[in-house]
Formats: structure tokens, C-alpha cells, sequence
């Protein structure tokens, strides 16, 4: 037991004391993901990597830029991670994720958050959970968001993904250059609300996808500092099944939805 308790007092340590010299740059989507993720590290799961970093002596930093320059900044190692990804073979390819063995650890994700299917009001497509019918334009997804234009492509249905955020292809929707178009949940109903939006696109009642979402690093980071982001990892899913947190959470998503 002495000798027990002597190895968890090192090791824990030895963490403090190696996280104390640890800075974790996440670069961040400069439109954001509410009420997930904000462009200055506000959001649910933002807030949640920061209380568990700093249970472990970590500093976390945000900037902001374009989807598509975060992954390119974490593939080259100028960042060192983003706070809110989904897994996918694609970027599996150059972003660590927890894992448990060979598969990637959902106890440990920041948030599971679904994606839907947006449809001009009066047409005729219909989304099942598993297809379209009556699908005769490409669907719409924005720019840069590789789960669900991954997805899309093995329905084998066109694709559109010119559009760089969800207000555009729902604008491009109502301009007759599209039936449907994906986003995720939250952010799609918040534009419902909107006077432009409202009563001319809806909702399809099942999910598109529905994926537990990591903060992800880069190779660089995790080879520095493999024992710690492991610890960061177990203390996001600890915090998050509190019920501190997930209270906390289910204001975020009630004060979304408020008029």
C-alpha cells in the first residue's frame, strides 16, 4: 500500500511539474460552433478543456482562423491542436485522438454532437437515417467539414461544398440552387429563427450524423507530452459526467433555442 501510494504521488508529480512548463495552442474555427465552440475559446467544450487543463497546470491559448488553415496549421505543427473534431480516417491521418486500444475512446470526447438535414419548405426530398430519395441537386455542406462531406460521398450522392458556412447554403437553398443541405444541429436552428429563414427551410426529424467530438493535437504535441495529454484526456471525461457540467451544458443549449 506505502509503496502504492509512494508511485501515485510520483507520477502525479511528475505531471504537475511537466505541465507546468506546457502551453497547448488550439487553433480554432473562426466562425465557430455554438454553443460548442466560440472563436475566443468561450464555448461548452472550449470552457471544459480549459477546466481540465487547469487541473493539470496546463496553459491553453485560442486563436482563431479558417477551418482549412487549423488543419494545415496542425499538420505542419505551427499549432498544436483543435479543441472539437470528429473522427474520421481522413484526419486520423494527422491528428491524435484518445484512443482505447484500436479504437478511437468516446468516454473521453468533449461532446457528442449530431448534424441534420435542412430542406427547402415545398420540396420533395426525404432523408431516412440511412438515404435520400427524390434527391435531384446536390446536397449543400459547408466548406472544410470532412465527417459530413465523407459521409456524403459514401451515399454516392453530388456534393456542394462551395458554400463556406450553413447562412450561405441556406441562402443558396432558397435561391432555388439546391433541395437540402447538412450542418449541425444546434447552429441550423438558430438560423430557423432568423426573419429570412423562418417558415421557408425546415428540419427533417432524423439525424444526418450523430458522432462524439474530441479535442484532437497534433503529433508533434502528443509525441512531446504523451503522459499528459493521456491525463487531459481522462479529466475532460471525468469533468463531463459530472453533473456540475452537465447542467452547465443544458443551459448553453436551452439559452440557444431562446427567442
Amino acid at each position: 500500500m506505502a509503496r502504492a501510494a509512494v508511485c501515485a504521488f510520483t507520477l502525479s508529480f511528475f505531471l504537475c511539474c511537466q505541465a507546468g512548463a506546457v502551453t497547448l495552442r488550439l487553433c480554432t474555427m473562426e466562425t465557430g460552433i455554438r454553443p460548442f465552440i466560440t472563436t475566443t475559446g468561450g464555448g461548452i467544450a472550449d470552457q471544459l478543456i480549459r477546466q481540465a487543463a487547469q487541473e493539470l497546470g496546463i496553459s491553453v491559448e485560442f486563436y482563431a482562423a479558417p477551418l482549412t488553415r487549423c488543419r494545415e496549421e496542425i499538420r505542419t505543427n505551427i499549432a498544436d491542436g483543435f479543441p472539437y473534431a470528429p473522427y474520421t480516417p481522413t484526419l486520423a491521418q494527422f491528428y491524435v485522438y484518445p484512443m482505447h486500444g484500436a479504437t478511437v475512446d468516446a468516454a473521453r470526447a468533449v461532446n457528442s454532437g449530431r448534424s441534420m438535414v435542412f430542406r427547402r419548405v415545398g420540396s420533395k426530398v426525404e432523408w431516412d437515417g440511412q438515404r435520400f430519395s427524390q434527391l435531384t441537386s446536390p446536397v449543400l455542406v459547408p466548406f472544410g467539414m470532412v465527417m459530413l462531406h465523407d459521409h456524403l460521398k459514401s451515399l454516392e450522392v453530388g456534393i456542394d461544398n462551395s458554400g463556406k458556412t450553413m447562412e450561405t447554403n441556406f441562402a443558396k437553398m432558397l435561391a432555388g440552387r439546391a433541395d437540402v443541405a447538412v450542418g449541425t444541429e444546434y447552429h441550423g436552428r438558430e438560423l430557423l429563427a432568423l426573419p429570412q429563414f423562418a417558415g421557408k427551410i425546415e428540419e427533417l426529424p432524423l439525424p444526418f450524423t450523430d458522432a462524439p467530438y474530441f479535442l484532437v493535437t497534433s503529433r508533434r504535441f502528443y509525441d512531446a507530452n504523451p503522459q499528459l495529454m493521456e491525463k487531459l484526456w481522462d479529466t475532460i471525461g471525468r469533468i463531463r459526467r459530472t453533473p456540475a457540467y452537465q447542467a452547465s451544458q443544458r443551459k448553453a443549449f436551452d439559452d440557444m433555442v431562446k427567442p
